[in-house]
């Protein structure tokens, strides 16, 4: 039983497709177009919808639903906030510290302690949860293209094997005759 064996019109249903967003993105109102080498075979039966025209017409909804890559970077915002709040929470703890260290009377210093200690120390963990999730967020855009590189490589390697494999099979054919 060939492995690699497939005829040359049939689409690979294994093949990775980017799917980008289209120039026009007037929104999600209008006709869904379909690719017409995705187009239903005539003569199915009880009427049901074949698999690549289900994915190409999902791909053209998702095209249109999706606007282009925004401007804004939310990693580069949770970072640069996480950082201000870490900076105002030690600020916080400072102020807290030197009302309290000038303060001869017990009474006066808690006070001191709570609004300065408590704040400031909340404010360094809020920043530093939100320096976290940034830096997890960077994590996982780099393991996304790596994914991608290594998904691509394979299929360079699945193609390489698949000409190598009919090559092998037209020698064989000739060497056959």
């Amino acid at each position: 039983m060939p492995i690699f064996r497939r005829k040359s019109d049939q689409p690979d249903p294994g093949d990775v497709t980017r799917v980008s967003a289209s120039p026009d993105i007037s929104g999600l109102s209008g006709p869904i177009v379909v690719p017409p080498a995705a187009a239903a075979p005539e003569g199915e039966a009880n009427g049901a919808t074949p698999v690549p025209t289900r994915l190409s017409r999902l791909a053209a909804v998702v095209d249109r639903a999706r606007p282009g890559r925004s401007s804004r970077n939310v990693r580069k915002w949770l970072e640069w906030i996480g950082m201000g709040l870490i900076v105002f929470g030690f600020v916080a703890i400072l102020l807290g510290w030197y009302g309290a260290s000038n303060s001869p009377y017990l009474y006066e210093e808690v006070p001191y302690l709570i609004s300065g200690g408590l704040l400031g120390v909340a404010l360094v963990i809020g920043g530093g949860v939100l320096v976290r999730s940034a830096w997890s967020m960077r994590q996982i855009e780099e393991e996304r293209r790596n994914a991608l590189a290594i998904v691509r490589s394979v299929d360079r390697l699945e193609r390489i094997l698949r000409s190598l494999d009919e090559s092998r099979r037209s020698d064989q054919d000739e060497h056959a005759r």
